[in-house]
């Protein structure tokens, strides 16, 4: 099956296709969201974004690279279910929709969690790519639950975000390697190490960079309070496997009560851009902020 069609939003051309590629016993839909430059692939496995590029510049950790790859949505707090993560959230095949300018990816009930997941793409402008989350909560009691985005990237970057001050969080194995004008910076090489590494942080105003490859890819999302963080999460996280392989930039919502049959929405903004040549990519150049600000504030 192969089909697309093209629609107009705020003055930018966006093409949405669903093209079935092949695995190993069956077929998997995958579908393409484009803005301008910039091309977003979903598979309809876990509704996972599988691919985030700008031209032939790919932002996301591939398959090939490690089992643990693209961008996911989880249920917060992980001590809830451990390991592995709920297989019909996160990797069974979802229902797809496209009507109009939305593309609509829902993940069969889940009885084990209680919740079934929303999740929808759109364009917000040119080369920017607006998704909403939606966790219903299908049990038959109330549970309390926060959103939670983890999306994997290549090591070899640097990752920075407004630094959210005091705040409970669990104490973190990966320290920041400077604090300086707000900013929290965290430099990430190529080099193994000798285990893995974890980031908890708070945050303020809503986004988390990452600067690799002369591409600064931006998650803008909404600010959580401490107080209304997970238990033993963070607003901002940032985990580093031992092998580098693959690092996750991950961010939560807040943490609430929903009873039988309600939904908590959590809605992100994705940003990729070339750096200009002028702009150096080192740990706290301001310029590199400056350049995140200017897009998050496009769309506002």
């Amino acid at each position: 099956m192969r089909f697309s069609f093209v629609y107009f939003l705020m003055g930018v051309t966006a093409l949405c296709t669903n093209t079935a590629t092949f695995g190993s016993d069956k077929t998997t839909p995958e579908f393409k969201v484009l803005s301008r430059d910039i091309v977003m692939k979903i598979s309809a496995s876990g509704g996972r974004i599988i691919s985030f590029k700008y031209g032939e510049t790919e932002i996301l950790t591939q398959s090939s690279e490690h089992e643990n790859y693209g961008s996911t949505l989880w249920t917060a707090p992980q001590s809830d279910w451990g390991w592995p993560p709920f297989a019909v959230l996160d990797s069974l095949e979802y229902q797809v929709e496209q009507k109009g300018n939305v593309l609509k990816m829902t993940s069969k009930p889940d009885p084990k969690s209680g919740f079934q997941f929303e999740k929808t793409f759109t364009v917000a402008s040119e080369n920017t790519i607006q998704i909403e989350y939606l966790i219903r909560n299908i049990s038959e009691i109330s549970k309390s639950v926060g959103a939670w985005e983890v999306t994997r990237v290549p090591c070899g970057g640097i990752a920075f975000f407004p630094d959210g001050g005091q705040g409970k969080v669990p104490e973190s194995s990966l320290k920041p390697d400077l604090l300086k004008d707000g900013l929290t910076w965290v430099t990430i090489d190529k080099k193994p190490i000798a285990d893995n590494l974890k980031m908890f942080s708070t945050a303020k105003e809503g986004w988390l960079a990452y600067a690799i490859n002369g591409m600064l890819f931006i998650k803008q999302f909404p600010d959580t309070k401490p107080e209304n963080y997970s238990p033993q999460q963070g607003e901002v996280e940032i985990y580093i496997n031992k092998e580098k392989s693959y690092i996750e930039l991950e961010n939560q919502g807040t943490y609430q009560l929903l009873k039988p049959g309600e939904s908590l929405q959590y809605s992100e903004t994705w940003f990729l851009v070339p750096i200009p040549k002028m702009i150096k990519v080192e740990i706290g150049n301001q310029r590199l902020c400056e350049l995140a600000k200017r897009m998050i504030n496009k769309i506002k």
